[in-house]
């Protein structure tokens, strides 16, 4: 059973992943669902402890509420009681500074953090001096300040009822403020579970990772910052007091009086990230996880987004990533480092170019990955890691770096969105030519990152000492301009052949399928994000045009289209299934071929009184069957030629209106018995007309799957 309200787990891995983030985030909603009287008692001290002195900056408040909210809205706790926790909080809060305040006066300077960092009250009072009793009203919104001007409030005697007036009316502003997006958030994945489960989980997970990362910025700020500050003297000393190549190795990069100190944190928190990336996704590959179904989705779906401009424009992109290009920009960047007699930096950029090419090659040759489209020989047959993607990162990466050591910040930040942008385009072009998967593009990107990240942090102080470098950008870009226009005048037209879009379709014989070859086609749906969903139901040999006109004569319709204003439908109360388009699912990256709708008459049949697939809700105008057909790949052969074989799944979707304010689909598969019913009936209700156009028979070689092909000659 899957309901669209439902996040899906998946398969966990050893190291969690999305599969662990998507199930901690499911037993969140469940312990909520379960216990709804703790989600009101949580959101109450969440809101409370963040306008609290001290404690508010330690608390991620903003995150739980929105996931809080994130929650309502999909509709697994109820909305005012929600806002009405959330207000209270924020007015306990509030008033327990201000007594704090009020209570101990001037008395506060003394206590800590504010004894040894006394100008957050000092901000504190500068604001209320300029601002006064709406302080206490604007405090409230500005991060920075809102848990420090209550209780400044209290300390420079604020009236009590002038207080308690502006803390409950601002109280009722910041809690919708703070439910109300993560409402939203819950009713929008509420509608996008339905096309592909683990990418909502994705989406769950980095947005709560952005609100962590946010809080912790902050808290770093606040509070870290100037602990890390002393930690890194106290680590300088003790490695200066100690000899051997490590700690002399540990002091030079501690030094606080380096200002490059800060460059080395970055870089090997760079590098420690996309090492760790590269592992994962490795390790994805080699156990045939999950990840390796999504890259086929993934692919099928954005084959199916090309055009011929398009085309055209990856076609240059990708040949510039060529080795022929992008060996001879190595070798004069090394040759200009050779040249100005910087030898160490010449000699450490080429071998990590040719690390990286042998990187390549090894995994390539152990791995044996094959690629989406047979267009290479020899080592190149296999795809994963992509070398375009893995030799882009690791040259640009390396040379943007060389040339920012000699820019101001602003140049530096702009030179590596630049490196970052041409790699980015690189490696979107293999992924939209068909070259690589999106794994080996992964892959490639984390593993030249990683190796451009480890060169900058061996030769930060070489690079440093021979300033300036940016005589590297005119020789990186003529060379890049020559040999790249000479490529393209010499093979455009060859490799835009090359890359042309394959159509893959596999032929089995009409005969052998209906006996059972049937088993050899997918089973089940994949998803975007490579997860199995619903059984397909109906195998079909025939266009789609003609198994649409048979169904249509039994009374199934073609559902809304898509648009702004049926679109719009999903955000008024008014919409019905009938005005309402059907959610776009994917197969394996492929957009149904075919979509009706029919309506529930009677309920939906089940054997023996049996409820099918977690039972069907009585009918009513407020649900649907919905009916579905995707390409499979295959094609039945017979002696009226090759027939396409479409995969069909049947879903039965209630329309609910949470608190009146939307129309969220939520569905169930229809699978089994009762699912051969309604196939069986709707193709017998067919007129003769239709069933002679489509030239078709159909029988059900097991429970649950109906066969319907050519007519038997």
């Amino acid at each position: 059973m899957r309901y669209a309200t439902k996040l899906r787990t998946g398969r966990r891995g050893r190291h969690g992943g999305t599969a662990g983030v998507s199930g901690y985030i499911q037993a969140v909603i469940d312990f909520i669902s379960q216990h709804p009287h703790w989600a009101g008692i949580l959101v109450f001290l969440t809101a409370a402890t963040e306008a609290i002195a001290v404690i508010g900056a330690l608390i991620p408040g903003t995150t739980i509420l929105v996931g809080v909210g994130a929650i309502v809205g999909l509709g697994h706790l109820p909305l005012w009681p929600i806002l009405i926790w959330a207000t209270l909080g924020a007015i306990a809060g509030d008033g327990v500074s201000y007594w704090l305040g009020h209570r101990y006066g001037r008395h506060v300077a003394q206590i800590w953090p504010f004894s040894r960092r006394p100008e957050l009250l000092g901000q504190g009072e500068a604001f209320f001096g300029r601002h006064g009793a709406k302080s206490v009203v604007l405090g409230r919104f500005l991060p920075m300040t809102r848990a420090v001007v209550p209780l400044v409030a209290g300390t420079l005697g604020m009236n009590p009822l002038r207080f308690y007036i502006a803390n409950v009316l601002s109280a009722i502003a910041w809690a919708p403020l703070h439910i109300l997006p993560g409402v939203l958030l819950g009713g929008m994945l509420t509608v996008l579970s339905g096309i592909s489960g683990r990418l909502v989980a994705v989406l769950v997970g980095v947005l709560l990772l952005a609100a962590a990362v946010a809080w912790l910025l902050r808290l770093a700020v606040l509070q870290i910052a100037p602990l890390i500050a002393r930690l890194q003297i106290a680590a300088f000393a003790w490695a200066s007091n100690r000899s051997g190549l490590l700690a002399r190795t540990a002091a030079s990069a501690l030094d606080p009086a380096d200002p490059g100190a800060r460059t080395v944190l970055l870089l090997g928190t760079l590098g420690a990230v996309c090492g760790i990336g590269f592992l994962n996704i490795l390790e994805d590959i080699i156990e045939k996880d999950s990840l390796v179904q999504a890259d086929q989705a993934i692919s099928n779906f954005v084959q199916g987004l090309r055009t011929a401009w398009a085309d055209h424009a990856m076609v240059v992109v990708t040949m510039l990533g060529d080795g022929v290009v992008t060996l001879p920009v190595a070798v004069a960047a090394a040759g200009w480092l050779a040249w100005r007699r910087q030898w160490r930096l010449a000699a450490g950029f080429a071998l990590t170019i040719v690390l990286a090419r042998a990187s390549v090659i090894l995994l390539k040759a152990v791995l044996q990955q094959p690629r989406p489209i047979d267009i290479y020989v020899g080592a190149e047959t296999f795809s994963f890691p992509s070398g375009h993607a893995t030799m882009a990162a690791v040259l640009y990466g390396t040379l943007a770096w060389l040339v920012a050591t000699a820019l101001s910040p602003r140049g530096r930040v702009a030179a590596l969105a630049i490196a970052g942008a041409v790699v980015g385009l690189m490696a979107a072009s293999r992924i939209y030519l068909a070259a690589h998967w999106p794994s080996d593009v992964g892959a490639g990107i984390t593993l030249g990152f990683t190796l451009a990240a480890v060169f900058a942090l061996v030769f930060r102080r070489t690079a440093e000492t021979h300033r300036p470098l940016t005589g590297l950008l005119p020789v990186v870009l003529v060379t890049l301009t020559g040999v790249g226009g000479w490529h393209l005048w010499q093979g455009f037209d060859a490799n835009l052949e090359r890359y042309a879009r394959q159509q893959q379709v596999s032929a089995i014989a009409a005969a052998e399928w209906r006996a059972g070859g049937w088993q050899r086609l997918p089973q089940r749906r994949i998803d975007l994000g490579g997860e199995t969903e619903e059984a397909f139901v109906l195998q079909w040999a025939g266009t789609p045009e003609a198994l649409g006109a048979w169904l249509q004569t039994a009374g199934w319709t073609p559902p809304a289209a898509w648009s702004l204003e049926s679109a719009a439908g999903f955000a008024t109360a008014a919409a019905t299934p009938a005005t309402l388009p059907a959610l776009p699912l994917l197969h394996d990256g492929h957009t149904p071929a075919l979509t009706l709708v029919a309506p529930v008459r009677g309920g939906v049949p089940t054997p023996g009184g049996v409820p099918a697939s977690g039972g069907v809700p009585a009918p009513g105008a407020e649900e649907r069957l919905l009916l579905r057909a995707w390409p499979s790949g295959f094609a039945a052969e017979g002696p009226e030629g090759q027939r396409p074989i479409l995969l069909v799944s049947l879903m039965h979707e209630r329309i609910v209106h949470p608190w009146g304010l939307a129309s969220i689909p939520i569905d169930d598969a229809i699978t089994g018995a009762p699912a051969q019913a309604l196939l069986t009936a709707a193709l017998a209700r067919g007129t003769a007309s239709a069933s002679a156009a489509a030239g078709a028979t159909w029988s059900s070689p097991k429970p649950g799957l109906v066969i319907a092909g050519p007519t038997a000659p």
